[in-house]
This record gives C-alpha cells, sequence and structure tokens, in this order.
C-alpha cells in the first residue's frame, strides 16, 4: 500500500543522514501478520529466496527486459555510470558505527547494492546514466500490535534527462512494479518456513520456434489458414491442473493494464473486457480437448493463437501468428526476441499460481 512521505520521514531512520541531498520518490507498506519485532531478518531473507524480477509476473518481466534492452541500446548501464563511478557509494558516507555492522552481500543477480544492514533497517543503493537510486527498507510496529516492512525510494536524478526519466515511469511503478512487488513480498513473508514440494520448482523449461522445430500433431491445434510464426515452451511439473487452469494462471481472467498496453497498443490485437468463462485474459476460447485449450484473437491483420498443452507431466506454451502483410513480421520480429525471453518465466510463474488456493 503507497503512503504518505511522513510515513518515512517521520521515524528516526539512520538513513536520513546519509542521503539529504536525495529526493524522497515513494514509501510503500507490505503486510507481514504476526510478526514480531525481531523478525526483520527473517523478512530479509524470505525476500532474497523469493528472487527478483525473474520471478514477478509476465507483464513485470516484460517491463524490466524493456529496459534493460533500452538500456543496452542507449548505453545507459554502463560500468562507468555507476557506484563508484559517476557517482560516490553512500558507503563513503558511512559513520564508524555502520561501517562495523554485519553487512549482508547481495544475490550476485540483484542490481542494487547493498550499503548497511541493522536490526530493523537496510539500504541498498543503484546507480546508471538516469538515476542515483537507494531502497530503504525498515521495520515499523503497527496498531495492531505486529509489525510490516516499509520500503522507501530516494533518488537523485542525473539532470534534465533523469528527471523526465522518473517522471516517464511514475505511472509503471505505481499501477505496475510496486503492486506486483506487494503480491511477491507478502507472498514471501507467508511462505517463508513452508518446505518447497518435492519437484515441484521448475526447472529448464525447453523451447522449439519453427514450423520444423514444432512437432505436427502440436502445429495441427492452431486454428489458423497458416502459421508464419509459432514457438513452444515446455516444462516438466507434477502439479495436476487442467489445461484451462494453466491458462488462466498464466494470463489471469482478465488483461491487466501491462497486457493490455502490449497487446492492444503495440500489436493491436481485439481484446474483451471483463471476464468470462469463455475467454482467458480477453483471449477467446475456440477449441479445447482433454490435454489442451486454445485461446485467439486477432488484429486488423494479423491472427494470433496461444496454446496450452498438458501431457506426460508437462505442459507447454505455443503461440502461433499469421501475418497479413509485410510490416507484420517487421514489427514482430523484434518483439518476439522479448516474447521468448519471458515465455519461461510465464510458465514458472504458472506452477506458483496454479499451486495458490483456489
Amino acid at each position: 500500500m503507497r503512503l504518505p512521505h511522513t510515513a518515512h520521514t517521520a521515524r528516526p531512520w539512520r538513513i536520513h543522514e546519509l542521503t539529504r541531498d536525495f529526493r524522497l520518490e515513494d514509501v510503500w507498506s507490505f503486510r507481514t501478520p504476526g510478526a514480531g519485532p525481531d523478525d526483520f531478518p527473517a523478512m530479509l531473507a524470505a525476500l532474497r529466496e523469493a528472487g527478483g524480477p525473474e520471478r514477478q509476473s509476465a507483464p513485470v518481466r516484460f517491463l524490466f527486459a524493456l529496459r534493460w534492452k533500452l538500456g543496452a541500446l542507449f548505453g545507459w548501464d554502463r560500468p562507468t555510470s555507476g557506484v563508484g563511478a559517476r557517482v560516490r557509494s553512500l558507503r563513503d558516507r558511512l559513520p564508524a558505527d555502520l561501517r562495523r555492522a554485519p553487512n549482508t552481500p547481495g544475490s550476485g543477480k540483484d542490481p542494487f547494492t547493498p550499503v548497511y544492514e541493522l536490526g530493523d533497517e537496510c539500504a541498498s543503493e543503484l546507480a546508471n546514466t538516469t538515476v542515483h537510486t537507494v531502497m530503504h527498507l525498515g521495520w515499523v510496529p503497527t496498531d495492531r500490535g505486529e509489525y510490516e516492512l516499509r520500503m522507501a525510494a530516494l533518488v537523485k536524478p542525473n539532470g534534465l534527462f533523469g528527471r523526465v526519466y522518473m517522471a516517464a515511469i511514475a505511472p509503471f511503478r505505481h499501477l505496475i512494479v510496486y503492486p506486483a512487488l506487494t503480491r511477491q513480498w507478502e507472498a514471501a513473508w507467508r511462505d517463508r518456513d513452508r518446505p518447497r514440494p518435492a519437484g515441484g520448482t521448475p526447472q529448464t523449461v525447453d523451447g522449439a520456434v519453427g514450423t520444423g522445430a514444432v512437432p505436427a500433431s502440436v502445429l495441427a491445434l492452431s486454428s489458423l489458414s497458416r502459421v508464419d510464426y509459432i514457438d513452444m515452451f515446455t516444462l516438466s511439473t507434477d502439479v495436476d491442473a487442467t489445461p484451462e487452469q494453466w491458462a488462466r494462471a498464466m494470463f489471469g481472467d482478465v488483461p491487466d493494464p501491462l497486457a493490455r498496453l502490449i497487446w492492444q497498443g503495440l500489436l493491436g490485437l481485439r481484446l474483451s473486457r471483463g471476464p468470462s468463462p469463455d475467454t482467458v485474459a480477453g483471449w477467446r476460447i475456440t477449441g479445447r480437448g482433454d490435454d489442451w485449450i486454445r485461446l485467439a484473437t486477432a488484429s486488423r491483420s494479423t491472427s494470433d493463437n496461444l496454446v496450452v498443452r498438458v501431457a506426460d507431466g508437462r505442459v507447454s506454451l505455443v503461440t502461433c501468428r499469421r501475418y497479413g502483410r509485410p510490416l507484420d513480421r517487421l514489427v514482430w520480429t523484434p518483439l518476439s526476441a522479448v516474447h521468448r525471453r519471458l515465455a519461461p518465466g510465464v510458465l514458472r510463474g504458472a506452477v506458483t499460481a496454479v499451486r495458490a488456493p483456489r
């Protein structure tokens, strides 16, 4: 839940003395039922176990993948623009007692670098061409006699470009990223002591691209008169669910705002709006069998299928497209690279969603 800035500034956090030249951008709270005053280290351990953006929903992974692609294209994330190069690390500002405090190293996949960690707060930082930002986590008592996690984002934009960049991404942070982060972090607290089911953690996702690489039996499940593009991603799992349950776990009953932006805004696909037993995330259910379900939609010139198939302890996601004009191929070719990067995460995320109580 989003909180007013005073929820952070009124607390006696040590971060205040280090970030007087930073701007407080966002304050967010995360519920941790039953938490006590000494549970902050347990919460941090649960967050590390929960993973980062790679375990988020498909829309969030798309945003991060798009951001890293743009960063690589324009050189926003060069080593010369990071902490210790373009900007000095906040660790250079630490007083003696914070320098002596234990400091948990980063995971290696987390782009943030730890600054300090105490019994009730910690901070980490990141810098690139656009901004120097600090993520502060604090452990706060609530009116219910419990404790909750609070996150504050403090930023120092790099000139006019940095300020414009922060303004441009604000709607995505507030409407997509932070709500998804809330679901992930609150689930991490709830599931912190739950043993992982044997064989239930998805491992390798096998991929195939092109009509020559996808089995003919799968290609036959498409309703398209001609398949110009097809890919198929498959993982092994012991989760027992129907093809429709898998499809809804992957995409939801209705498309979220970012899915609409991608499917409707970028690709021009026609999607229904409300939830219905005849649709999944705005795609119409146009065929099904004992071990498969087919979703379909179209734009002005393309026709599209998503097929979810469950067989022999494996679940597959198949994407098929038929182009109506040469421009369709030009538009889809770069987007398909991002799509193929995200598809394995869609399958892995669906395992967690299917396991959740219905």
